[in-house]
């Protein structure tokens, strides 16, 4: 009976070191961390936007065209690198020549700075609108003025392309900045988006903000709400991780993730995002419509002039693009894409994977086939723009 005890306990301990991957000394990486560790060449820097947001920036030194890479909503730069040199696009872009930005949004676990003394509810006043029209700006001027370059290329996934196309509609003058956009899982209209709850949230929008404002709640997937390394990776495949990557992402083949880095990446997000960032999204579902934020009728007269906050004119953007989108995508919905696509004026190159791939919002970022659909792809699209265009 001790022997078999033994034995079991042996068995055990082999089990839980098992679970403590090699993966796991990533886990608590930051982003610079992760650039260095695996040989390139780190850099971080901190711009400055016209209201005073200290937003962060990390590069993988290159002395080829200038990339710039910008997150989903509440993520961070740090998307772009878990996965590791293999399958992680930074890493990937930098291999290839490209000297690769990587964006982190005000609010975020890096871009949390800021030079105007705002009190707590002063700072996180603000959605993905000034995201595009104050940080994305400022970023590639940044990015410009230190490379000596006339263009960006850039990558957009999910928010990063909500931003994006807020940056090209209401300063029309960035898009001679940018070379060519990739845009992965767009969302512009969540006309049809699936979220859990997403239906009472757009009802009860307006209280919920009140609500929200009256408790002082103004910061939304913080990081204290991440799973730490303890038990991760031991429990990824445990009916409850399924039942939460399925609800928030629509993941109904667990299989489909990376699973070997499920610790790292799960380690990693939320990093932090704004109540009005969300509120935002909510207010394209409730109103079908992709515009300002509403702020009620007193105040949108007094900064919109306007009853109703205008739409984006997203007609205004003209860099060329390349457009990546599923059918099994919840949260940037097929015919939400399709409403935006007659509108943009400049599309070279469209993907859209159908239903039998199930390909998830999530994988655009996260999945084991990222390489073949995603990464690749956009490594020729952007070497072939560079190679077509005068920027060398």
């Amino acid at each position: 009976m001790i022997r078999c005890g033994v034995i079991f306990l042996f068995a055990f301990l082999i089990n839980e070191l098992n679970c403590i991957s090699s993966n796991d000394s990533d886990v608590d990486l930051d982003s610079y961390q992760f650039i260095a560790k695996y040989g390139y060449q780190p850099e971080k820097r901190v711009v400055e936007t016209e209201d005073g947001y200290l937003v962060t920036l990390f590069r993988l030194v290159g002395k080829g065209p200038p990339v710039l890479l910008a997150h989903g909503l509440a993520d961070s730069s740090d998307s772009w690198l878990v996965l590791g040199p293999t399958m992680s696009l930074a890493y990937q872009l930098s291999d290839a020549g490209f000297d690769v930005w990587l964006y982190n949004s005000r609010g975020n676990r890096y871009s949390k700075g800021n030079t105007k003394r705002y009190t707590n509810k002063e700072y996180w006043d603000f959605t993905y609108e000034e995201m595009g029209t104050r940080d994305l700006p400022a970023c590639i001027d940044h990015i410009l003025k230190v490379t000596s370059r006339e263009k960006i290329s850039y990558v957009g996934f999910s928010q990063g392309t909500t931003i994006f196309f807020v940056m090209c509609s209401v300063k029309p003058e960035y898009n001679k900045k940018i070379n060519h956009a990739v845009l992965l899982a767009p969302v512009a209209w969540t006309n049809s988006i699936e979220y859990p709850f997403i239906s009472y949230l757009g009802r009860y929008l307006k209280f919920l903000i009140v609500l929200f404002d009256h408790f002082g709640i103004h910061e939304m997937f913080t990081e204290n709400m991440r799973r730490k390394q303890q038990g991760i990776e031991c429990y990824k495949t445990s009916s409850y991780c399924d039942l939460e990557y399925y609800l928030n992402f629509g993941v109904a083949n667990f299989e489909n993730l990376a699973l070997d880095k499920i610790d790292v990446i799960d380690s990693h997000i939320p990093a932090g995002a704004s109540t009005k960032t969300l509120a935002h999204f909510i207010q394209g579902y409730r109103n079908k419509q992709f515009q300002r934020f509403d702020y009620g009728l007193r105040k949108n007269l007094l900064l919109y002039s306007s009853i109703q906050p205008p739409d984006y004119d997203v007609s205004k953007v003209t860099v060329p693009l390349s457009l990546f989108v599923s059918e099994s995508d919840r949260l940037s919905d097929i015919s939400d894409v399709k409403i935006l696509v007659p509108k943009l004026r400049n599309i070279k190159r469209y993907f859209e994977f159908n239903r039998t791939l199930d390909f998830t919002h999530i994988e655009f970022a996260y999945g084991r086939r990222v390489n073949e659909y995603i990464n690749y792809p956009t490594l020729k699209i952007l070497l072939e723009e560079i190679k077509n265009s005068d920027e060398t």
